[in-house]
C-alpha cells in the first residue's frame, strides 16, 4: 500500500475567474436577409409582424424571413429614402418618417400617403426631428431647431395652429414626453425643460414656475433633448453640456419625492469613451432602464446604483459589436431588439439559461470541467482536469474552501487532474478519481482531504468513473479497462480493492439503473449490462452503431435510463436500447436531431431527455418522438463545449459543463410547455407574384380566376423565440385528406387545382407538449373557365339538343320534300302524261275505226297523236330536268332557257335577244322554284310563238334588291289584257308566281307587243 499525505499549501484556485454572461446577443444581419446592416428603427404591429426601417427602406420580418417593400415610383408608393422612424398611427396604420418627410403607411394594402408639413420651406435646415404620439391619439412633430407641430387630421397636414398643448413662446422642441398619470406633457428644448398640465392648462419652467415645482426652482438646464419618468417615479433628464472644459452628453437622475438628484450618474464619464452620444432612453417590462447612442449602451444597475456600459471596447462573439445604437425595442414575447449600424441584436431579459465562463488568463491553461456533484449539504463540487476542485453555491458564486491546502500539486499534479466525483451515501465522504490512478477522499463538512492515494491495483491507469452500487460498495472504471471494486466498510487500503472484470478497453461510463444493474460504456467494445454486483454480464450490445461508425461516434459518452426497458446511449448519435428485447435504434439528423456529437444526457422530471451536442442543447420527447433544439436564440452559448460533465440537481435544475463553460437551467423555464402563438398567414403567391394578403383576408372568401389555380401560402406563428421549436401542419380541404407537416420554408404549395371551393387550414404545435392555440383558416374558391360552368353545360346541352332537333327536322323536311316531289311528280305525270296518253288512246281508237272508211280523218287523228306524243315527251323532259340536283344553278337554268327559246322561236324567224346580268349566275334555286320559273318562262315563250306574230323577242334576267327579275318581251300584235279570256296558260303563270312568293305582271296593247315581268325574292 502506498499512502501519501502532504501538509503544505501549494494550490489555490482563483474563483474570480468565473463570471456570468449577463446577456446573449443574437445578431441579425444581411446574411439572414436584412437589406443592409444600417438599421435605424423597428416596430411590431398588432398581428406580430416586425417592421424594420433601414437606410435602404422598410422590411417586414415574421421571425423567420424578410419581405422587402421597395418604391415602385407610383403615387402611393414609399419614397426611396432611408426609414428613420416607425410609429403606431392607429387604425391599422403606421407613421413613417424619412428625414423631414412624414407619411402614413397602410400595412394591409401597402399604400403610402405623404402628409404635408405646413410652411415646409421654413424647416429645411438641418436638425433632429422626432414623431411623438400621445394617449389622446394626437401626433406631434418635434423640430429641434423650430417649433412644435401636430397632425391636423381634418385638414390632413402638420401645422402649428390649434396645438392641443401649450409651448413656451419661442421655444424649439426636440422631444415631448407624456406623463399619463398626472396628465402632464414634458417639453424638451434647447432653452430648457418645461411641463404643461393638460387639466389646468398651466405651463411651468425655470423663471416661470407658478406651481412652484421644486425641480425648476433649483435647476436651470439648457439643451435638454430627452426626458423620461420610470416605474419608480424617478426622472431621467438628458441634456448636452456645452461647457468647453467638459462638453458632453449628461444625465440627471432625479427623485421628485425627495427633491434631490440621485448621484448614480455622476461617474458616467469614466464608463464611456472620449466621445459618446446618448440619443434615447428605454425602460423594459421588468423596469430596467437603458440608454444608448454613439459609442454607448448603458444599463442602470439598481444593486450597484450605477449606469453600466454594456458596449465593450473588445466585444466577444455574443456581445454587441457596432459604433452606433439607434433604438431599443421590446416585443410581445419580452425579447429586446437593438437597432445598430451593424445589424440588429436581440436578447431576452428572461434568462432561462444561465451561462458561465471561466477566464483563461486567471487559470492554469483551459479549465475543463470533468465532473459535477451536488453534495448532501447542497454545495456544488466542480471537478476539473488540471485545475483541481472548487466549490460553488446554487447561484454559481464562489464558496471559499481549503481543499488543496495540504495537497502537493507541484509534486503530484495528478491530484489537480480530476475525472470524476462521487459522494458515498452512508459515510458522506467524497471520492475523487484522478489521472494516473490517483484517488482523493474529502470530508465535505470540513472541506479537507482525508486520504490521498495512489494504489498499485490501478497500475497508474486513470480513474475515469466512480460509482456506488446498491450495497454501498464503490466501483471504479479505469482507462485501461479494469472494473475495480472497494467493499463498503473495509479499510481504504490496496487489499480492500479487487478487480471484478477486465474489459480490455477504456471505461468511459458507469451507470446504475433503477433495478441496480450496472451499465458500462466503453471506448471500443460497446455497452455492457451487468448484474447489480458488477461481476456477471447480462447483455452485451456490440452491434452497430458501436463497431462501425466514423470517428465522431467512437466511444460511449453517456447512458441514461428512460423506463424499465428503454435506455438512451450517446456516442455522437443518440441511440435507444431496449434491454428486454436487445433491440436498438440510432437517431440522427434524418430523425430530427439538430446536431451531431451528442454527449452528456439528463432526463428531467417530465421524462424529457436533455443532451448536449455541437449546436447547443437538444431535447427529445420519446413518447411523441419529437426533437427540439436550443441555441443562441434561447440564450445557449458554447453549447458544443459543454460536453464533459452533467448534473441533475434536487430542485430539477440541469447543469452541463465542459471547456471553460458551465451553464444551468430549469427545463420548464425554457417554455417547453408553452402554448404557441396562433399561426398568421404571412404571404400569398400566385405563380411568382406576391398578392397583398391582408386585403384578401378581409374577404369572406378569396376568389381566384381559373388561371390562378397554382399558388403558395406562407405562414408563421410570428414568434422569434419559439420559432424553431414549433411544428407546423397544414391541409387544404378538398385536396389533402390528412394534415401535412410543413418544411423549413413554412409554405404550402399547390399547383393546377381544379375549379371548386377549398378551405386552407394551418396550425402550429409545441414540439414537446402538442399544445396549440387554434387553427387558422382561409376559404378559397377557384372560379371555373366559362366552359366549365353549369350554365355553359346547359347551353351546350341546349345547343346539342337543338342541333339534333334541327338535323332531325331537316331530315323530316327532306323526307317531306321528297314526298312532296313524289306527289307532285305523280300529279304532273297524272295530269300531263296521263291525260295525254288518254287522248292518244282515244285518237288511236278513232283512227283505227276510220282507217278504211275515212282515210282523211284517220290521217288527222294520227297527226294529233304525233303532237300529243311530242308534248308528252317534252313534259317528261321538264319533269326529269327539274328534279335533277345538278340543274339547281342559274347557269344551267339559263342554258336550258336558251336551248328552249332557240328551238321554239328560231324556226319562226323571230330574232332573239338574250340579256343576262352577271350577278344572276350566282343565284341558286331549289327544285320547285327552278321548275316554276322555267315553266313560267316556257309559257311566255310559247305564247310568243303561237300568238304574237312578232319579229323580235327580248329576254332579260337581272338581280336587284335580293330579287330575281325575268322579263320576256316581244314586238308582236299584242292584245288587250283586260279583255283576255284568262285561259289556263295565264292562270298557271299567276299561280306559279304566287307559289314563288313573287309577282307576275303582263303588259300588252294591240299592235305594241306584249311584256311579261316576273319578280321573285331570292338569296344569292
Amino acid at each position: 500500500m502506498v499512502r501519501v499525505i502532504f501538509l503544505c499549501i501549494l494550490f489555490v484556485i482563483n474563483l474570480s475567474a468565473i463570471g456570468q454572461i449577463q446577456n446573449v446577443y443574437n445578431r441579425i444581419s444581411t446574411t439572414e436577409g436584412l437589406n443592409t446592416n444600417k438599421v435605424n428603427c423597428i416596430y411590431q404591429d398588432k398581428k406580430g409582424f416586425f417592421w424594420i426601417g433601414t437606410q435602404n427602406g422598410i422590411q417586414r420580418f415574421d421571425g423567420r424571413k424578410f419581405i422587402n417593400f421597395r418604391s415602385n415610383g407610383l403615387t402611393k408608393s414609399l419614397p426611396p429614402y432611408s426609414i428613420d422612424q416607425i410609429l403606431d398611427a392607429g387604425n391599422n396604420k403606421m407613421w413613417i418618417r424619412q428625414g423631414s418627410i412624414v407619411g402614413l403607411f397602410n400595412p394591409i394594402t401597402f399604400e403610402y400617403s405623404n402628409i404635408p408639413i405646413e410652411d415646409y420651406h421654413k424647416y429645411s435646415s438641418s436638425g433632429n426631428i422626432k414623431l411623438v404620439r400621445d394617449s389622446r391619439d394626437n401626433t406631434f412633430l418635434c423640430l429641434e431647431k423650430y417649433e412644435l407641430l401636430w397632425y391636423d387630421q381634418e385638414n390632413n397636414k402638420f401645422t402649428k395652429n390649434n396645438l392641443p398643448i401649450k409651448v413656451p413662446d419661442g421655444w424649439p422642441v426636440s422631444d415631448l414626453y407624456e406623463d399619463t398619470l398626472r396628465d402632464d406633457y414634458w417639453i424638451c428644448s434647447a432653452k430648457g425643460l418645461a411641463v404643461y398640465n393638460h387639466k389646468n392648462k398651466s405651463i411651468n419652467y425655470h423663471n416661470h414656475n407658478q406651481e412652484k415645482i421644486a425641480f425648476f426652482e433649483n435647476q436651470n438646464l439648457l439643451f435638454v433633448y430627452n426626458f423620461y419618468i420610470d416605474k419608480s417615479n424617478t426622472w431621467w433628464i438628458f441634456y448636452w453640456d456645452y461647457n468647453p472644459l467638459d462638453e458632453r452628453a449628461k444625465i440627471i437622475h432625479y427623485d421628485p419625492k425627495k427633491n434631490q438628484v440621485i448621484p448614480d450618474t455622476i461617474d458616467l464619464k469614466s464608463h464611456l469613451p472620449a466621445y459618446y452620444e446618448l440619443s434615447w432612453v428605454f425602460e423594459t417590462k421588468k423596469g430596467n432602464i437603458w440608454s444608448g447612442g454613439l459609442n454607448s449602451l448603458l444599463k442602470y444597475e439598481p444593486e450597484s446604483k450605477a449606469l453600466v456600459q454594456y458596449k465593450k471596447s473588445t466585444p466577444s462573439d455574443f456581445d454587441i459589436n457596432c459604433r452606433k445604437i439607434n433604438q431599443m425595442y421590446q416585443d410581445r414575447e419580452g425579447n429586446i431588439w437593438i437597432c445598430t449600424d451593424n445589424g440588429i441584436y436581440i436578447f431576452s431579459e428572461d434568462n432561462a439559461i444561465f451561462n458561465y465562463t471561466f477566464d483563461k488568463s486567471e487559470l492554469n491553461n483551459n479549465l475543463t470541467v470533468t465532473s459535477l456533484l451536488e453534495t448532501k449539504n447542497s454545495k456544488n463540487w466542480i471537478g476539473t482536469w488540471g485545475n483541481g476542485i472548487f466549490l460553488l453555491d446554487n447561484y454559481v458564486k464562489e464558496i471559499k474552501n481549503n481543499l488543496y491546502e495540504s495537497i502537493p500539486i507541484q509534486k503530484h499534479k495528478q491530484y489537480s487532474q480530476v475525472w470524476d466525483l462521487c459522494q458515498h451515501e452512508e459515510s458522506g465522504l467524497i471520492w475523487a478519481g484522478c489521472q494516473g490512478g490517483f484517488l482523493m477522499i474529502f470530508n465535505p463538512d470540513t472541506n479537507k482531504p482525508l486520504e490521498l492515494l495512489n494504489l498499485p491495483i490501478f497500475e497508474n491507469s486513470t480513474i475515469r468513473q466512480v460509482l456506488e452500487d446498491k450495497d454501498g460498495n464503490l466501483l471504479f472504471g479505469t482507462q485501461s479497462g479494469r472494473l475495480i471494486k472497494w467493499t463498503k466498510g473495509s479499510k481504504i487500503i490496496n487489499e480492500s480493492f479487487e478487480i471484478i472484470h477486465e474489459f480490455n478497453t477504456s471505461i468511459f461510463v458507469l451507470y446504475k439503473d433503477n433495478a441496480n444493474r450496472i451499465w458500462i460504456g466503453t471506448h471500443k467494445a460497446g455497452v455492457y449490462l451487468m448484474d447489480p454486483i458488477g461481476k456477471n454480464v447480462i447483455s452485451h450490445f456490440m452491434e452497430k452503431p458501436y463497431t462501425d461508425l466514423p470517428p465522431i461516434g467512437l466511444g460511449v459518452a453517456d447512458i441514461e435510463q428512460y423506463n424499465d426497458s428503454i435506455y438512451f446511449v450517446s456516442n455522437g448519435f443518440l441511440n435507444i436500447i431496449n434491454s428486454n428485447t436487445g433491440d436498438f435504434k440510432t437517431l440522427t439528423q434524418l430523425d430530427g436531431l439538430a446536431g451531431a456529437e451528442v454527449s452528456r444526457m439528463l432526463l428531467d422530471n417530465h421524462e424529457i431527455l436533455w443532451f448536449t451536442h455541437n449546436n447547443g442543447i437538444g431535447s427529445y420527447n420519446h413518447e411523441k418522438k419529437v426533437f427540439a433544439s436550443y441555441n443562441e436564440r434561447n440564450g445557449v452559448i458554447f453549447g458544443n463545449k459543454s460536453i464533459f460533465s452533467k448534473l441533475k440537481k434536487r430542485n430539477g435544475e440541469l447543469w452541463f459543463a465542459g471547456e471553460n463553460v458551465l451553464y444551468k437551467f430549469n427545463p420548464f423555464q425554457l417554455n417547453v410547455d408553452n402554448v404557441p402563438n396562433e399561426v398568421t398567414l404571412t404571404g400569398f403567391k400566385i405563380f411568382n407574384k406576391f398578392i397583398p394578403l391582408d386585403s384578401l383576408l378581409s374577404l369572406d372568401k378569396v376568389k381566384l380566376k381559373p388561371e390562378q389555380n397554382s399558388f403558395t401560402i406562407y405562414f408563421s406563428s410570428l414568434s422569434y423565440t419559439q420559432q424553431y421549436n414549433l411544428v407546423y401542419y397544414y391541409k387544404l380541404e378538398g385536396v389533402d385528406n390528412e394534415w401535412v407537416k410543413a418544411g423549413r420554408e413554412l409554405a404550402a404549395n399547390y399547383t393546377v387545382l381544379p375549379p371548386g371551393n377549398y378551405n386552407f387550414k394551418v396550425k402550429c404545435v409545441n414540439q414537446q407538449s402538442d399544445k396549440f392555440t387554434g387553427i387558422t383558416s382561409l376559404s378559397l374558391s377557384i372560379l371555373p373557365h366559362y366552359y366549365q360552368t353549369w350554365w355553359f353545360t346547359i347551353l351546350v346541352l341546349l345547343a346539342v339538343s337543338s342541333l339534333i332537333y334541327f338535323i332531325y327536322h331537316q331530315r323530316i323536311n327532306k323526307l317531306l320534300a321528297v314526298e312532296r316531289i313524289r306527289t307532285k311528280v305523280a300529279r304532273d305525270l297524272h295530269d300531263d302524261i296521263g291525260s295525254t296518253l288518254s287522248t292518244i288512246n282515244i285518237l288511236s281508237s278513232m283512227a283505227k275505226s276510220k282507217m278504211i272508211t275515212d282515210p282523211v280523218k284517220t290521217s288527222s287523228y294520227i297527226s294529233k297523236i304525233t303532237d300529243n306524243s311530242q308534248q308528252m315527251m317534252e313534259a317528261m323532259d321538264d319533269i326529269v330536268w327539274s328534279i335533277k340536283p345538278d340543274n339547281d344553278s342559274m347557269l344551267k337554268i339559263v342554258a336550258r332557257m336558251r336551248e328552249y327559246v332557240s328551238g321554239i322561236l328560231e324556226p319562226k324567224d323571230i330574232e332573239i335577244n338574250f340579256n343576262i346580268e352577271e350577278r344572276v349566275l350566282d343565284i341558286r334555286l331549289n327544285m320547285e322554284a327552278r321548275r316554276d320559273v322555267f315553266l313560267i318562262f316556257k309559257e311566255a315563250v310559247n305564247n310568243i310563238a303561237k300568238y304574237s306574230s312578232c319579229s323580235k323577242a327580248d329576254i332579260e334576267l337581272k338581280y336587284k334588291n335580293h330579287k330575281l327579275i325575268m322579263i320576256v318581251k316581244d314586238n308582236g300584235r299584242g292584245f288587250e289584257v283586260l279583255e283576255a279570256d284568262g285561259g289556263n296558260g295565264l292562270g298557271n303563270m299567276k299561280k306559279r308566281a304566287e307559289s314563288l312568293q313573287g309577282i307576275i305582271e303582263i303588259k300588252s296593247q294591240q299592235s305594241f307587243g306584249t311584256e311579261v315581268i316576273l319578280n321573285i325574292p331570292v338569296n344569292t
